[in-house]
């Protein structure tokens, strides 16, 4: 047991250093940012759109959005032609967001012959923090609904009435998505592109409204809309785009149809984005996803802020948006409402670049035509090309190489590749093609920073002898130009090229060898990774170049995970110890029951083909440690729960004597480990849930038990940081707390000592006094107010036992050193002293048995000392003011919203309330029985605490709301713990 505590207390530190190890590197280890600022041609202005019944909304406007006109533009008296786009905010966001977006419209349409144009209308929702309280969602989604029949009453006139497009931003997108639960709103609705938006699960689920919203949506959608999960088949690696979904997997409704020609895209900013990772960016519902490093002309990771902002990717979205637009006769601008043209369209712009028909072309005999026979190519033209060169490569002559990687450099949207039937020219006797077929869609463009484009493909040789009979050869065409052109060519066998290598375990500290040395003018290698299924794992890849020609050169890596479509990375690397590093990781978790071996996650490295390298792999432990706190630090408020129910069972039976030390000791029962057997227990327990289907089902968290270990270690930590950081509180800064409450309540000192001491004294008022705030205010309110007087109580019935325990020891210090002379010099008195009479000998024996009485006393004393009851009990209470301030957190975002709605006379739900209410009723009456008393029974609260914190780490991890609940239920249980064992003691 001994070494089993010892290796407890390595495993907390440990865990609490990686922890902040991770937190640490997640915003150290960091791609820059890449982006470039979107900036207006003209002063950006807002008119104001007037809304039918807006006056129920008034702290909400919605705005049409123009650039540098003198006049102001009202769209309800103006003609709008244009097609109608509405810019959705998020959390916090702002109306003013859209302007990157709309002014790159605008400049567009200037310059666009067919006379295509956007309205793009933008909606101010007062910056409400609308992901951390679920309250704003209900009110922003009706909102929404009156935007939309607006702006459709403004071109009501047209003969075809327009469809229309929405922009979400964060949170904005999953409010555009809660629309389509309206069939009314549904059937105007185009296309909903949401950028950064946690679409299936929030990413704090912080009360019971946020959860509400999310599973109405997700109701109603399921009934209205193609589901689409991954299975155990699942691979998107072996092709080159997840495809759309099957007209036979629609669900036979007539609504369905409906919604289902409603296309959804929605986009991921990658590792810069901390807000909202890439995992929840994804949904069951929609048609498309895409991350900003793989996009076509982005290639680039977007923070959570500048995916609003970024050039490169607005001008994206804006490209899409003026593909799917056409001009009718009357020159009004409206949206196609072809869904499978308008997805085809979406994959070229947001997965791979588009790719023209298959024509055949025609080429002359008097060109200038080269054959090569090598396996490696490299031909560079410095000084550009005067002309068109032409390369033949044969199909026919390498058989038993199946692969061919051909990359071309600075060689930009024009068809370089081709496949043909080679012929003789009768008199030259030169090798060329007439007619040509393009493979440009099998050309993918890499990111390449700010370098020359670089563009390449991997055809396989064995099926296109096998498709293409009549072909002979592969052409690669390089335009005439003055800039530097180039391209590389690597005929391989797969079996050399394909490597396959397992995840580390991690505590494999060990560097493993996947290539020893390519050679020379090698392009393409895939390392297919098995065992590698937790977000929270992570592969390190090391590239480094053994020897190169020039001093400059570029590795471009590609990371595709088989069963999470859209999800594809690019990360360009110029050196090795070039940071970001290079990573393997997966942003959800994997299917049941699927295979990493026979579908492993795929990296393709293209290398640059002037250096040989050694490639290597290792456990990454800096980027699995920052996934791990970006994936599940939501967990911590659980599992900190859990460890404070612990501590309070080992408290609540514990009682010290009164003016010992320990009593004074706050922290008693925090150095605990039995809480891992908690962790461990509930793995089991849930298993057995599972399979006896009686209780509810817990939450499907099938993760690896060391995150929770770690989680779980970790809130050991912080839960001993704030007991210390509470107790230094205590000690020295109550008086500083009591100045602070002061100026908060504008209470005066008379005053306020008089409420405390009324308070301390009567505790029931505490509880009127609470309660009555919270109902008529918020709960966040009276929960403040509760744990500041809380405190207060506790600060001074602290200080009141501390100075006790310090005047006690200093008295026994001083009566202790003169006591013995004293009493020798009487008894040397009473030894001269003669002729005492009958009435001093009785007063000596009254003396002697009065002494006698208090030897007694003291000894009993001894034998049964005072316990620690009521406040003096400080690591009792300490635990339950921790609690209290956590339940005080979890309300903070609806005590921001009441304090943000009284300016507007807003009533807005408050689903704490009566949770709150339980928590201060049952306090109150804690501190009126002067919890805890010394009393039988409390092995069954032991056993209830240990249920409560099983049921926090089945059911509360993800759903962080409910511990409101499990805190009133502990809170209640020890009330009625406390007050049934009172009146059984009156009644006996």
């Amino acid at each position: 047991m001994f070494m089993f505590r010892n290796c407890a207390v390595l495993l907390v530190i440990g865990s609490i250093c990686c922890f902040i190890y991770g937190i640490i590197n997640l915003y150290v280890d960091v791609e820059p940012n890449a982006c470039r600022m979107t900036y207006m041609f003209g002063q950006p202005m807002f008119s104001r759109v007037q809304i039918k019944n807006g006056e129920l909304y008034p702290n909400y406007r919605l705005f049409y959005y123009y650039e540098g006109l003198r006049d102001s533009v009202e769209p309800l008296t103006k003609d709008m032609t244009g097609a109608p786009v509405i810019f959705v905010p998020g959390n916090g966001g702002s109306y003013k967001q859209v302007r990157s977006l709309a002014s790159v419209a605008l400049r567009k349409a200037l310059t666009n012959d067919a006379g295509i144009h956007l309205d793009y209308y933008t909606i101010d929702y007062d910056e409400e923090l609308s992901a951390l309280y679920g309250g704003y969602l209900f009110h922003q989604q009706r909102y929404l609904k009156l935007c939309i029949r607006t702006i459709l009453s403004l071109y009501k006139g047209r003969s075809e009435q327009p469809s229309i497009v929405l922009i979400g931003h964060s949170m904005g997108g999953k409010l555009a998505h809660s629309v389509l639960t309206d069939l009314s709103i549904g059937q105007h609705i185009n296309t909903i592109i949401s950028i950064s938006t946690p679409l299936d699960r929030p990413v704090l689920n912080l009360d019971a409204e946020l959860d509400a919203f999310y599973a109405q949506t997700d109701s109603a959608l399921s009934r209205t809309r193609t589901v689409t999960l991954p299975t155990t088949r699942t691979n998107v690696c072996n092709s080159l785009h997840q495809n759309p979904p099957s007209v036979q997997n629609m669900a036979l409704k007539e609504t369905s149809a409906n919604l289902d020609n409603v296309l959804l895209i929605s986009t991921a900013g990658g590792n810069r984005d901390l807000l909202v990772r890439p995992g929840l960016t994804a949904s069951k519902f929609n048609d498309l996803h895409a991350m900003t490093s793989a996009i076509p002309r982005v290639s680039l990771s977007c923070d959570h802020l500048s995916a609003v902002w970024c050039l490169q990717f607005i001008k994206t979205i804006n490209r899409f948006l003026f593909s799917i637009a056409r001009v009718r006769d009357d020159r009004s601008v409206i949206f196609g409402t072809d869904k499978q043209r308008n997805l085809k369209s979406a994959l070229s712009h947001f997965v791979k670049r588009p790719s023209r028909p298959q024509n055949t072309m025609s080429f002359s005999a008097a060109n200038n035509w080269n054959e090569e026979r090598r396996l490696v190519i490299n031909k560079y033209f410095a000084n550009g090309l005067k002309t068109s060169y032409f390369d033949l490569i044969g199909l026919k002559r390498h058989k038993r190489y199946k692969k061919l990687a051909i990359e071309a450099l600075n060689v930009d949207d024009i068809d370089w590749l081709f496949g043909c039937t080679a012929q003789v020219h009768k008199e030259t006797g030169q090798t060329y093609c007439e007619k040509v077929t393009p493979l440009t869609h099998l050309v993918q463009r890499l990111p390449n920073r700010e370098r020359e484009p670089r563009s390449i493909a991997v055809l396989d040789l064995h099926n296109l002898r096998n498709t293409y009979l009549e072909w002979t050869h592969v052409l690669v065409r390089l335009p005439a130009g003055s800039g530097h052109l180039g391209y590389n060519l690597d005929i391989y066998d797969p079996k050399e090229r394909h490597v396959d290598i397992r995840l580390p375990r991690w505590y494999s500290f060990s560097k493993q060898l996947a290539v020893n040395e390519t050679l020379q003018g090698t392009l393409h290698y895939r390392l297919r990774i098995s065992d590698l299924f937790d977000p929270y794992q992570s592969l390190r890849v090391i590239v480094e170049p053994l020897q190169c020609l020039k001093p400059q050169y570029r590795v471009t890596a590609r990371l595709c995970v088989p069963w999470a479509a859209g999800f594809e990375r690019f990360q360009t690397m110029t050196s090795p110890d070039e940071k970001p590093q290079l990573y393997a990781n997966v942003p959800t978790l994997l299917p049941k029951h699927y295979n990493t071996t026979l579908n492993p996650v795929v990296m393709d490295l293209y290398l640059d083909p002037i250096c040989r390298y050694r490639i290597s792999y290792e456990y990454g432990y800096s980027s699995a440690l920052s996934r791990l706190v970006l994936e599940f630090s939501s967990w911590l408020p659980a599992h900190l729960t859990c460890v404070l129910l612990i501590v309070l069972r080992k408290q609540v039976s514990t009682f010290h004597e009164v003016g010992s030390f320990k009593s004074l000791k706050p922290y008693t029962g925090y150095l605990q480990y039995t809480s891992l057997y908690v962790v461990t227990a509930c793995r089991l327990l849930k298993k057995l849930i599972l399979s006896s289907r009686v209780l509810p089902t817990p939450e499907s968290l099938d993760y690896s038990i060391n995150v929770s270990i770690v989680i779980h270690c970790a809130a050991i930590a912080f839960s001993l940081v704030a007991t210390l950081a509470t107790w230094l509180a205590l000690s020295l800064y109550g008086n500083a707390f009591y100045r602070l409450a002061l100026r908060l309540t504008r209470q005066s000192q008379a005053s306020s000592e008089i409420l405390i001491s009324i308070m301390t004294n009567l505790p029931i008022t505490y509880g009127i006094l609470t309660i009555a705030t919270a109902i008529g205010t918020c709960s966040g309110v009276g929960l403040l107010l509760a744990f500041v007087f809380y405190f207060l109580m506790l600060s001074n019935a602290y200080k009141d036992c501390l100075e006790d325990f310090v005047w006690q020891k200093a008295a026994n210090l001083v009566r202790g050193t003169p006591s013995e002379p004293a009493a020798t010099g009487s008894e040397g008195a009473g030894d001269t002293l003669s002729g005492i009479d009958d009435q001093s000998d009785e007063k000596k024996q009254q003396q002697e048995e009065e002494q006698e009485q208090e030897e007694m006393e003291s000894e009993k004393k001894e034998i049964d000392p005072e316990p620690c009851v009521g406040l003096q009990n400080f690591p009792f209470h300490v635990t339950l003011l921790l609690m209290l301030l956590m339940q005080l957190l979890l309300t903070a975002p609806n005590t921001l919203a009441w304090v943000r709605s009284r300016r507007h006379g807003i009533e807005l739900p408050d689903p704490s309330l009566q949770s709150s209410v339980v928590v201060l009723i049952s306090l109150s009456l804690l501190l009126q029985f002067r919890a805890p008393q010394k009393c039988s029974g409390y092995w069954m609260m032991s056993i209830v605490l240990y249920v409560l914190s099983g049921i926090v780490l089945l059911y509360c991890q993800a759903a962080i709301y409910r511990l409101n609940f499990v805190f009133a239920g502990a809170f209640a249980l020890l009330a009625a713990h406390q007050g049934l064992w009172i009146l059984w003691r009156r009644l006996n």
